[in-house]
This record gives C-alpha cells, structure tokens and sequence, in this order.
C-alpha cells in the first residue's frame, strides 16, 4: 500500500516529466513547421549550423538533430562561440523574441529530464524498481 507522500512525490516528478516533455516535444514541432527558416537564416554564418544543414533532407532524426544543435548552440551561447560552432555575430543579431522561444522549449526539455532522473532515482529508493 502506497502513503500519501509517495502519491504526492509521483505526482509531482511523474506530472513535471510529462508535462515538460509536451512543451518540448510541441516546441520542437513548432521550430520546425513555422520557424526553421528564420533560424537557419539568422545564424547563416555559424559553422556548427552549416555543418548540419544537410541533416534536414534526412527525416525525422535527421530534423531532430539539427534542432537540438541549434538549441544547444543557443542555450549555452558562450560555448558554442569558444568552440567555433556558433558566430558571435550571428548570436548578436538573433531576434530575442525567437531567442527566448528557443531557451524556453529546451530549457523545459532540460528540467524534463531533471525531474526524469529525480523520479527514477526515487521509485529506486521507494523499491519499486529493481
């Protein structure tokens, strides 16, 4: 029989899991359908854009892809810029509006797998996974 802290716990990890990982799934599928074509105009002289470009001619994993590097690229800015995939004028002549909708999907995809690793490493701790 379950308590009401673990019905409380699986609620709130389980619900943030799922609930982050919707806006990010939707968010994907927004970027791709209605704004790819300002992103990969915007950031037309990055090198770690022009390398993956290509990759959207290879279907879902290969948009999957693309999206990802771009939203990394753009979460975490300075790195990219050290490293030579992102161009700081390109980052610097991003719209911010477009700028924010891409921080915020693939900030909630990172909270969505933080609250993933928080559910497991619970329900192993509760003993209901071996």
């Amino acid at each position: 029989m379950t308590n009401d802290d673990e019905v409380w716990f699986v609620l709130t990890f389980g619900g943030l899991f799922f609930g982050l990982g919707f806006i990010s799934i939707f968010g994907h599928v927004y970027l791709y359908f209605f704004q790819m074509q300002k992103i990969i105009g915007f950031l037309s002289n990055s090198h770690g854009v022009l390398a993956r470009k290509s990759f959207l001619k290879g279907g879902l994993f290969g948009i999957n892809f693309v999206l990802t590097g771009v939203g990394s690229f753009l979460v975490f800015p300075s790195w990219a810029i050290k490293c030579g995939a992102l161009d700081e004028e390109d980052y610097l002549n991003f719209p911010r509006g477009l700028l924010g909708m891409i921080r915020f999907f693939y900030i909630a995809a990172l909270g969505s797998g933080g609250a993933m690793i928080v559910f497991l490493v619970g329900c192993k701790y509760m003993g209901w996974i071996e």
